[in-house]
């Protein structure tokens, strides 16, 4: 059965510096005319990192949106057509004073499909070593190793509500059966 929409028409509503809001008039496979909103954005990359005696590595931030301090695994947005591979070695550098040799890539999510083309690609940290935090002006950050046991507890007790952090640290689980 053919489910592509194709779009007829659009127009731009909003241009800003991380998000673009597009109005799109589209036909529907069964001759149908529809509008859908989209919220363009360049994507993310995010870093789990966990010990080998087990510990995650979680930052605690205020998010505007929610207003209030989540728990997250480390991750920045990328900038337009910037490899996420690079992106998740900055930000891991950056916000955790961590630096990676390797990233091991687990997968890449879609943490709001009805609406959005944003792609976050989740990354498994691997033999780093600690170098300095580079934060950027408007970010307060703070990070810390909770046992994995813990985590899960977090997330079981909506302590932790972070999609890309459940998302990677299920796809670690799945992957290694921890």
């Amino acid at each position: 059965m053919n489910m592509i929409e194709k779009k007829i028409d659009g127009e731009v509503l909003y241009d800003g510096k991380i998000i673009r809001v597009e109005r799109d008039t589209v036909l529907c496979p069964n001759g149908k005319e529809a509008f859908r909103e989209v919220v363009r954005h360049n994507g993310g990359a995010a870093i789990l990192c966990i010990t080998k005696d087990n510990k995650v590595l979680l930052e605690r931030q205020f998010r505007y949106p929610y207003d209030e301090v989540i728990y997250e695994i480390p991750a920045g947005k990328l900038e337009k057509g910037e490899d996420p591979y690079m992106a998740a070695l900055r930000e891991f550098e950056e916000e955790t004073g961590n630096k990676a040799s390797t990233l091991e890539h687990l997968t890449d999510i879609y943490p709001t499909c009805g609406y959005s083309s944003e792609i976050i690609y989740l990354y498994l940290a691997k033999d780093y070593v600690k170098t300095e935090t580079h934060f950027d002006e408007d970010e307060i950050i703070e990070t810390e190793f909770i046992p994995l046991e813990e985590v899960k507890k977090m997330i079981d007790d909506g302590k932790i509500k972070d999609a890309k952090t459940i998302c990677a640290l299920a796809t670690y689980l799945f992957r290694y059966g921890k």
